[in-house]
């Protein structure tokens, strides 16, 4: 998930409210239990950035054994798979929002100032509901952001850095137009 902070806030925010409005939780203090699914939320983006970040430190280290960009990104994608792999993490977005909201549903199983009402599966199966509106939403605004940048006379070849700050600001101006921001 490419999401930025104040994206995973509302989402975060929008998760809670959902559970609370529902009666499925009830929380202690709700400020709180928003802010705890927020950082499971941040932790989660966090560990995908690291392990790109560290995917592309590596293939750059052994940059002389990759002699073209479509290799370049063949490889930091390759070395990412495996990083991820021995982290257990999945990359598979659907398979990772599912992973999420495991997270989540622990959360609510063990935290005492949160009582649940619904089985924990059913719970987090709402979760989940949530998270994949919010990858058809993120899937959609990719795929605008690369029509846009390869609508550019000049060719930007993905994972450069002209590229990544395009894009990031590209991202941006898609979340502000569609609300999210």
């Amino acid at each position: 998930m490419k999401l930025p902070a104040k994206l995973v806030e509302i989402v975060a925010n929008n998760i809670a409210q959902e559970l609370l409005d529902k009666h499925l939780v009830e929380a202690d203090d709700t400020e709180k239990f928003k802010k705890d699914i927020k950082d499971i939320l941040l932790n989660a983006v966090e560990e995908e950035k690291q392990i790109e970040e560290q995917a592309e430190r590596l293939v750059e280290q052994h940059i002389n054994l990759v002699d073209e960009e479509i290799r370049y990104r063949e490889a930091v994608k390759k070395v990412k798979e495996k990083l991820a792999e021995e982290k257990g993490i999945h990359l598979d977005p659907e398979e990772r929002l599912n992973q999420i909201s495991h997270r989540i549903k622990k959360y609510l199983e063990t935290e005492d100032s949160v009582e649940i009402f619904e089985h924990p599966n059913k719970i987090r199966r709402v979760v989940l509901d949530i998270l994949k509106k919010l990858l058809k939403e993120e899937r959609e605004i990719d795929k605008e952001v690369r029509q846009r940048i390869r609508s550019y006379s000049k060719k930007i070849i993905e994972g450069t850095p002209e590229w990544k700050i395009l894009y990031n600001r590209i991202y941006e101006d898609a979340l502000r137009k569609r609300g999210l921001l």
